[in-house]
């Protein structure tokens, strides 16, 4: 497993696949783990790369606070090590924060974002109550619970539960701490504009919160595509891995070879294939549920 030797951090990711290659990052408190089914879906086609933010998982903490700009640095870095000049970057939960943070630093090196039940800023109070809950736990040093709770949301089997758990054990609830404030304190709202490189919005259609957040950002940014997967809540990467997947593929062939929808006939096939796999909502928005 490589690792990005960065001043006094360790920082652990790992660069699987061949083709297009994209960047996944976790929310706080988690590790990359989350995307493993993600990962299984666009290997054979893609060059997934995942990274454990510092003072998480397989990552050293350092002695350096972790932000949300540092975070995006990482990220870059990783890519320079990589060997890799442009990427997309796809953000789960509050991990699309620092999606963003990346694409708006570093716009040469990202060519487009996935945002997976993501949002530009947390305004409702039961986001805000989570992240708070999360901060107040990591300030006492109780990773465990912390972990507990996350992995019974996300994991779909035991062993993805017990991965999860194990990964707790090595963390560092100094950085769980940063990363969970910088991530309740951001709002990247009024600079989505800025952000001209492709987005694409996926939330599951029982997240009534991730409804609103999607439509804001929908309305918000330049460049987006919103669909919803029918019937998933906002836990997306272990729970509705194939429809991620397929939307993600689908989504970057379009961005990489514009010939795939080129007649009305073309784009019609693609949005069949998709309403066949559960999936709603499309480049306008019109059949995305409302609220």
């Amino acid at each position: 497993m490589p690792f990005l030797q960065v001043g006094d951090v360790s920082i652990h990711y790992r660069s699987e696949g061949h083709g297009v290659p994209i960047l996944c990052v976790h929310p706080p408190c988690t590790t990359s783990r989350l995307f493993t089914y993600v990962k299984s879906e666009l290997w054979d086609r893609r060059r997934v790369l995942t990274m454990d933010a510092r003072g998480h998982g397989r990552s050293e903490a350092g002695a350096a606070k972790l932000s949300l700009p540092l975070l995006a640095e990482d990220m870059r870095r990783v890519l320079d090590q990589s060997e890799i000049s442009s990427a997309y970057v796809c953000g789960y939960g509050p991990g699309a924060m620092a999606a963003i943070a990346a694409l708006l630093a570093y716009p040469t090196r990202f060519r487009g974002g996935i945002l997976l039940s993501g949002s530009a800023a947390y305004h409702d109070m039961i986001s805000r109550g989570k992240l708070k809950a999360a901060l107040l736990a990591s300030r006492l040093g109780a990773k465990r619970p912390i972990a507990w709770a996350g992995a019974w949301q996300e994991a779909d089997n035991r062993a993805a539960f017990d991965g999860m758990l194990d990964d707790a054990h090595g963390a560092n609830a100094d950085r769980w701490r940063d990363y969970t404030s910088a991530c309740l304190e951001a709002n990247f709202e009024r600079q989505l504009h800025a952000i001209h490189q492709p987005m694409l919005l996926l939330y599951g259609t029982k997240d009534q919160i991730g409804h609103h957040y999607a439509n804001s950002m929908f309305r918000l940014l330049p460049n987006a595509e919103l669909y919803g997967v029918k019937d998933a809540d906002r836990h997306l990467p272990m729970k509705a891995s194939r429809q991620v997947g397929l939307v993600m593929r689908q989504w970057m062939d379009k961005h990489e070879d514009g010939s795939l929808t080129d007649t009305l006939q073309e784009r019609d096939a693609l949005m069949e294939e998709l309403a066949a796999n559960g999936i709603v909502g499309g480049q306008d928005g019109a059949s995305w549920p409302s609220l």
